[in-house]
Parts: structure tokens; sequence; C-alpha cells
């Protein structure tokens, strides 16, 4: 445009404001319902076991299910404060002691399983369920990054994909035994795995700025 001042009047009279986003905490405590609540209902679809909520290793499942969450929903705060221009998601000493934490119960309870190796196709099951429970979460955290898209897709969405996966983690918990062979784990892993890299190849054009 030649005449700049129109360009100045028009944009005056026609720019809206930009709403300020809400802090990333707050955003991401905001659709971590929403996420465990699409991934719940999806598992519906599979036979679900119970875990044994009165037996004496009941305080490791309980854990467990908290260290899933809470990993899950700091991931998701990382991929929302990543995405904000300027903002930086860096890692914290809790997030390590906690990620520590939550590989020693997995080393725990293959300790206390019959059959600490386990076989090949041990972790189907599980691998299956954490696809099935993180899928519609890819979708949620997606939603959750256009709000302010990123100028580092990659980087959030690898966050996001994480995020995915240990709410996934998290939801499996309820129904898995205490106990665990080493192939079940590395199920749980290839699952969470597989999460991360269909975030990004999902959400790549969607939230790029």
């Amino acid at each position: 445009m030649v005449d700049h001042d129109t360009l100045i009047d028009t944009l005056c009279d026609e720019a809206a404001p930009v709403r300020r986003v809400a802090p990333a905490w707050r955003r991401a405590l905001g659709w971590t319902p929403v996420a465990l609540g699409v991934g719940w209902l999806m598992t519906q679809l599979l036979h679900r076991a119970s875990t044994d909520w009165t037996g004496p290793l009941a305080g490791v499942a309980a854990a467990n299910i908290l260290l899933s969450l809470g990993l899950g929903i700091a991931a998701l705060m990382a991929a929302l404060s990543v995405s904000v221009p300027g903002r930086v998601a860096r890692v914290s000493g809790w997030f390590v002691a906690c990620l520590a934490m939550w590989l020693g119960l997995a080393v725990y309870s293959i300790g206390i399983a019959r059959h600490p190796v386990g076989q090949l196709g041990h972790g189907s099951y599980c691998f299956t369920f954490v696809l099935v429970a993180g899928a519609p979460m890819i979708a949620v955290t997606v939603l959750a990054l256009r709000r302010t898209r990123s100028l580092h897709p990659v980087r959030s969405l690898t966050f996001a994909g994480a995020g995915a996966a240990f709410l996934s983690f998290g939801l499996l918990a309820f129904c898995h035994p205490i106990a665990m062979s080493a192939m079940d784990f590395a199920g749980h892993l290839a699952a969470g795995i597989l999460l991360g890299a269909l975030t990004i190849a999902i959400g790549r054009k969607a939230i790029a700025a």
C-alpha cells in the first residue's frame, strides 16, 4: 500500500485488542481434565481389569498414578509455555526427581514379578491401551496449542506428546497389576514414543506460527 496514512487509519478503526493468554499452568490444569476424560471414554472400548486396592502394594499403584499424572501435567505446561514467544521451558529439579521416582517404581514392579523379563507380546495390551487413551489426547493438546501457536512447533509438540503419554500411563495404572515384566514396560515406553511421534506429525502444521 502506497498510502501509509490510510493503512494506519484502517488499522486503528478495525484492529481489535489482543487478549492476553492465561498462564501456562492455568491452561494446563484446564485442559488436563478434558484430555483425561476423552482418554478414559476411549478406553471403555477395551476390556479392563481392576487394580487390587486392598492389597499390600496398593500404595505403589497410587504413587504410580500420582507421579504419572504429575509428569503429564508438567509436560503439558512446558508445551504451552514454550509456545509463547520469549518463553522457555526448563526441566526443573522436581521434574527430574519425579521422573526418577517413576522409573524407580517401574524397576521395583519388575523386580517383584514372577517372570521379570517376560516374553515377547507381554506388553501388547498395555501398548494398545496407551495408544487408545492417548490418541484423543493428542487432539486435545493440539487444540490447546492452537491458542498461541508456536515458533518452535516440534519442541512444543514433543512436550505435548510426552504429556499425553504420561497421562495415558496414569489411566493405565488404574487397571494394571502392580508387578510387571520388562517386556511389559517396554510396551509402555514404545506406545509413549509412538504417541510423541504422532503428536509431532499431526500437529506440526496446525500450530506453526
